[in-house]
């Protein structure tokens, strides 16, 4: 049997190609074949991103001077990017041939027995700068069968323009299950009531599948690791560099973004996936405002804290309850010492466990129904 995925597979981000790596990995594990449909949306084609990016940056799009800038500065650590994040996924993922509109997958619909949506923010309108039918299954055959996996709407209430179309869409599906209990409300105010919780696709794998990703990396001692999203935000920056002088312990600093080089520690810039992985297997502390570094510190078992970002923090919210691990949120940028506090690993790992179990029987479910 063949599962035909569609993902944020192709975001020059690592928490998208890992999160694609272990949704393909949980369905090979199953006895499934896995391919995940290699579609972008426009502003996210290879081809296009650099002038993309120019066009949506306040500092680069102002005029013509600052826009040959900009292909200067974007263009080189665009290529970077680009040539990382898809060595990756050409190494490491079953993809199809590459669509670039939703228009192209509707001529020539790739075969698969059921098809998954999922993980990520895949449902995020904002993030996807309005709704992507593509995301939703819209170009799927009616008599074939249509479930997701810990898709994600990144946000706590749809806007009103999409309640309907998202009502009707999400209805062609025969198993639904999302990321975050905030998803959970959205799709059971829509009326709509066979969804599930389930986790994040990188929590599925434990430290051992990961641990065979491993690479070598320049840093040996120990360090405490920061992977920060959110760039303008001089709390979290004054945080990460007081702490580095109270443990007396460098800062490494890993980004896919030229711009963090200007930030306190040392700076990894746009290191390989495997790379950046191992970086989280060998930190002694990390302090994170990304999702997937929130869960890869609680995979791996790792003392950690977390910054909300100020949008999309409903999922940093919903692993950390889950866990019972809120505690690990920074609420006070004076107190360093959350990320020393005593955790049950124990009982944090039985209830990942747990929940691996419960994910396990939402998509054999899915797959015989």
């Amino acid at each position: 049997m063949k599962v035909g995925l569609i993902t944020l597979h192709n975001v020059k981000n690592y928490g998208s190609v890992l999160q694609t790596y272990a949704t393909q990995n949980i369905f090979k594990n199953l006895g499934l074949e896995c391919e995940v449909i290699n579609y972008s949306r426009k502003d996210l084609i290879d081809e296009n991103l650099v002038q993309n990016r120019i066009n949506s940056s306040k500092v680069f799009s102002k005029n013509v001077f600052t826009r040959f800038a900009g292909k200067i500065f974007l263009g080189n650590s665009t290529k970077k990017q680009i040539k990382i994040f898809n060595s990756f996924l050409t190494e490491n993922i079953n993809l199809t041939k590459r669509y670039n509109s939703f228009e192209e997958i509707l001529e020539d619909v790739p075969v698969a027995d059921i098809y998954c949506t999922g993980s990520d923010q895949v449902w995020n309108s904002d993030w996807n700068k309005g709704i992507e039918k593509a995301f939703f299954l819209e170009f799927v055959p009616e008599n074939k069968k249509r479930i997701s996996y810990a898709a994600s709407f990144g946000k706590e209430k749809l806007d009103e323009n999409e309640i309907d179309i998202t009502k009707e869409m999400l209805k062609k599906y025969s198993n639904i299950s999302v990321r975050e209990n905030s998803a959970v409300k959205i799709i059971n105010e829509l009326g709509i009531d066979n969804v599930e919780h389930v986790l994040d696709p990188t929590l599925m794998l434990d430290k051992e599948e990961w641990s065979k990703l491993k690479a070598e990396i320049k840093h040996k001692g120990k360090y405490i690791l920061v992977y920060q999203l959110n760039t303008k935000n001089p709390e979290f920056d004054n945080y990460v560099k007081n702490l580095s002088k109270i443990k007396k312990m460098p800062i490494i600093r890993v980004s896919n973004v030229l711009y963090q080089a200007f930030k306190y520690g040392k700076f990894a810039y746009c290191p390989e996936v495997k790379q950046f992985l191992t970086y989280f297997l060998n930190a002694e502390y990390i302090v994170t405002d990304s999702f997937h570094a929130t869960g890869f510190s609680i995979n791996f078992n790792k003392k950690f804290a977390c910054i909300f970002p100020k949008k999309f923090s409903t999922r940093l919210q919903s692993i950390l309850e889950l866990t019972g691990l809120e505690e690990r949120k920074v609420q006070d940028f004076n107190d360093f010492s959350i990320i020393d506090k005593d955790i049950d690993w124990n009982k944090v790992n039985k209830i990942i466990e747990n929940e691996r179990e419960k994910s396990l029987d939402f998509l054999k479910k899915a797959i015989q129904q």
